[in-house]
């Protein structure tokens, strides 16, 4: 597998179609039992995976929350400036503000286990650089010091770390305390997977911390079933969040930009498909929105910047801060996804919340795209040209799948919907929440008693 960038360990990371001669968006007990037959039918097991609870949940007792983020893209995304984040350090920045706008009182450990700068608050969290490091033993015990000060009733991370486990440690020797922990992409649900830097070294780690956690947080089902049997009873859906939804889908004829591609620049996420895609539509308008992840290499990175030079109908604008990233969606018709792997990934609900269609070559997190009518899976080349066309070209088509994205990421991916559900789990420590991802759809699973999974084939 290809090197991904991430502050520390070198981790593999983010930074979670539909037919269009169907007259009307499916139901969500449609969509649910939709998606259950098709993994059936496709030999997909089944999975467990707890619901959200409902908003009202997030109005109970104010709570100590802490975020683990090494590095420092979560805190640069705090202070405005999230162009080097990716999607994960991103969620951590935004998960941790909107806590903390509802009263929680609410940490984020950064850095690189160096010699740490002072505490400082940014939009009402406070930052403690205090993150621990192989290199600086001592920054193992400040990090613990630093645990035991705070007394957090939740701690949550989203990245692999080789210091998860301190953190389990931790949430299971003082009483109250809960470790969540979200898995930011497919790779991540097994610690086999998420290296391809010293795996020998970091895999065992990290999953020594996926082992310690009360709660492994999954962003759709199929992420679910890659974690395994030995976490079903461990497994919890909390979605990605989305900071603003729009009301209605951007206007179609204002768009300047036929099709845009956003991501951090890796092999991975396979911008030279991108690339050949603009070359077969010279008649169309492309552009290319993200920077070069540190790991690319001169070799892979040189052939893409002069690919993207030559090309008179493409315009790549670098990396952009979030605020201008929604900017460019909203002047889009067509968001396009050409990644080999994901988690779900922030670009495609940004688009949502836009009333941007998506259409994806391959990936398609947890079978959300082609089951709720959000845009196109191709699964080829030919057919993504062909997809991309008709929903550039189509108003009605494009402003009808829009629409459907904007409900969606407003039911299924707002701030209240998020915070209700990590409330929850802090709420109750030491308690699994579950239910099958496959199977029953919401409202037909029974209650199970404590600690058995149930069925939620609804969300994703």
């Amino acid at each position: 597998m290809p090197s991904t960038s991430y502050d520390r360990a070198h981790a593999r990371r983010l930074p979670e179609a539909f037919d269009p001669e169907r007259p009307q968006n499916p139901t969500h007990e449609a969509a649910s039992a939709h998606g259950t037959a098709h993994d059936a039918a496709s030999g997909m097991p089944q999975a467990t995976v707890a619901s959200p609870p409902s908003v009202t949940e997030a109005e109970g007792a104010h709570r100590r929350w802490c975020f683990f983020s090494p590095g420092f893209r979560s805190l640069d995304t705090l202070l405005g400036d999230s162009r080097s984040a990716g999607g994960a350090e991103a969620q951590v920045a935004h998960l941790a503000r909107a806590l903390s706008e509802r009263g929680h009182a609410v940490t984020m450990i950064y850095g690189e286990g160096g010699k740490p700068a002072p505490d400082r608050i940014v939009a009402g969290i406070t930052c403690i650089d205090a993150a621990p490091a192989w290199r600086r033993p001592a920054s193992l015990v400040r990090f613990w010091r630093t645990l035991k000060r705070l007394r957090p009733d939740g701690l949550y991370a989203r990245l692999p770390d080789d210091f998860l486990w301190l953190m389990g440690l931790y949430a299971r020797i003082q009483p109250g305390s809960r470790f969540v922990y979200a898995l930011a992409h497919d790779a991540h649900a097994d610690a086999r997977t998420a290296y391809d830097h010293r795996r020998w070294f970091h895999a065992p780690l990290y999953g020594l911390g996926l082992r310690s956690a009360h709660v492994i947080a999954v962003q759709h089902r199929h992420q679910a079933v890659l974690a395994g049997p030995a976490a079903a009873s461990r497994l919890t859906w909390v979605p990605n969040l989305v900071r603003r939804v729009r009301e209605e889908p951007r206007p179609f004829e204002a768009a300047v930009i036929d099709v845009v591609w956003v991501a951090k620049i890796r092999h991975e996420k396979r911008l030279d498909l991108f690339l050949d895609l603009a070359r077969s539509l010279p008649g169309m308008r492309f552009a290319v929105v993200g920077g070069f992840d540190p790991t690319v290499e001169e070799r892979a990175r040189i052939p893409l910047e002069e690919g993207m030079a030559t090309l008179a109908n493409l315009e790549w604008l670098g990396a952009l801060r979030t605020e201008d990233v929604l900017d460019c969606l909203a002047r889009s018709r067509v968001l396009v996804n050409t990644s080999d792997r994901e988690g779900f990934p922030n670009t495609m609900l940004e688009a949502w919340s836009m009333g941007v269609p998506v259409v994806s070559l391959g990936v398609d997190p947890g079978g959300v795209i082609r089951e709720r009518g959000l845009g196109r899976v191709s699964r080829s080349m030919t057919v993504l040209r062909e997809d991309i066309l008709r929903l550039a070209l189509d108003d009605r088509l494009n402003r009808s799948l829009g629409k459907a994205g904007l409900a969606y990421v407003r039911r299924w991916h707002g701030s209240d919907v998020v915070c209700a559900a990590l409330g929850a789990l802090a709420a109750s420590p030491g308690r699994p929440q579950g239910r099958p991802v496959g199977g029953a759809s919401a409202g037909d699973a029974a209650p199970a008693p404590t600690g058995v999974a149930r069925s939620l084939d609804e969300v994703r």
